[in-house]
């Protein structure tokens, strides 16, 4: 039987090291900085619905063909993305092995890919709702 080979080993920089803890950190708490996102979002688009139906019926009753279809579809598309927004900060269940970090750390992954994609989603719904009201109502 052949005689193991040790390898001497050297500790990182101070610098090094100290960014490694900073990317592992960052990565912990990617699914934190989403939900924060969705919150500031899901806040934006409350206000615009605020701004764009407060005036009322009055508004809509002036709006014909393609604006008032643009309106409604604006106004479906806005509600749509600020029910994903806050599907993104609802709690959820994952499975995971308590005692396995790698199982932890694809937990974490996970969480993060599923709550970017419907972020991604919330944004591109509310930024199409802009867009139509903005052609809707000006072109």
């Amino acid at each position: 039987m052949a005689e193991p080979k040790f390898v001497k080993g050297e500790r990182p920089a101070p610098d090094t090291e100290s960014w490694q803890n900073y990317i592992w950190k960052t990565e912990q708490e990617t699914p934190n900085r989403i939900e924060d996102a969705a919150k500031f979002l899901s806040g934006i688009i409350a206000v615009c619905l605020t701004i764009f139906l407060t005036p009322g019926r009055e508004v809509f009753a002036q709006l014909r063909g393609a604006a008032l279809a643009a309106a409604i579809a604006a106004v479906v598309l806005w509600v749509l993305a600020l029910l994903i927004s806050f599907w993104v900060v609802f709690p959820q269940r994952y499975r995971y092995v308590g005692d396995s970090v790698q199982s932890v750390k694809e937990m974490n992954r996970q969480i993060a890919g599923r709550k970017y994609r419907r972020l991604i989603a919330c944004l591109a719904l509310f930024s199409a709702g802009m867009i139509l009201l903005a052609a809707g109502i000006f072109f």
